[in-house]
């Protein structure tokens, strides 16, 4: 399976990496690592992860050792990453409606 990043994904991932450099105190090296793990899980079993709040298509898989996960949707043989999301936070939301507005159909999902 093949991963790709959609545009929404973007202020998440960004987050999540200025979130472990402003907490120096946190393992940085070791959430990379978990994030390249999970990343590699769902390559090899897409379906995985739990529907996310119900949202038909959008799966959600856990970075484990973060207060962070990811947030897909599958078709053929590419995941879509639509966003990191931090739980305890609200801004997924944002690119969930990004996703149901103008991604689903730009990427056909």
């Amino acid at each position: 399976m093949k991963i790709q990043f959609l545009e929404s994904a973007a202020p998440g991932i960004r987050w999540m990496r200025r979130y472990f450099r402003d907490q120096p105190q946190l393992n940085a090296k070791a959430a990379s690592e978990n994030f390249k793990k999970t990343r590699d899980i769902l390559k090899q079993d897409p379906y995985i992860g739990h529907v996310f709040d119900e949202i038909e298509g959008v799966f959600e898989k856990e970075i484990r050792g973060t207060h962070f996960s990811i947030l897909y949707a599958v078709k053929d043989e590419t995941i879509y990453i639509i966003d990191i999301r931090d739980h305890r936070g609200f801004r997924s939301s944002n690119a969930l409606r990004q996703y149901s507005q103008l991604l689903k159909k730009k990427y056909g999902l």
